[in-house]
């Protein structure tokens, strides 16, 4: 099998002096009190995670991810607009949700920590 973890991440060497802990209260960032008042977060460094995790364990894109996966963001051909209206504005709909999934300057670049047991890593690799 293989968990995944996602997010937007930053690399070990990117990371602050001081670390990254913050605090969000409706929305704003607020010092990190651990008081209940607000939730509390910090960056994730992605290659820090996979080198604890070890063997079997690595990085790629959400763009290279969903696309191993199958995710399509072609659009559909324009004749479907004529022969069957309703599919075509369907398939378009879904074709500008994988867009925007897998822009690389999106959602695209979010970095995912795929760490497999009895299979082989590359198993998301096209």
């Amino acid at each position: 099998g293989f968990a995944v973890a996602v997010d937007y991440a930053h690399e070990r060497a990117a990371r602050p002096p001081f670390g990254t802990l913050t605090g969000f209260r409706e929305g704003r960032e607020v010092r990190p009190v651990p008081d209940g008042s607000r939730d509390l977060t910090a960056h994730v460094a992605m290659d820090a995670c996979a080198a604890a995790a070890g063997p079997g364990s690595g990085l790629l894109t959400q763009r290279e991810a969903l696309r191993a996966l199958g995710l399509d963001a072609r659009r559909p051909p324009l004749a479907l607009a004529s022969t069957d209206p309703t599919a075509y504005v369907h398939a378009l709909s879904a074709a500008g949700e994988a867009a925007e999934l897998t822009d690389p300057a999106g959602l695209g670049a979010f970095t995912w920590l795929l760490h497999t047991v009895d299979l082989p890593y590359d198993v998301l690799r096209p």
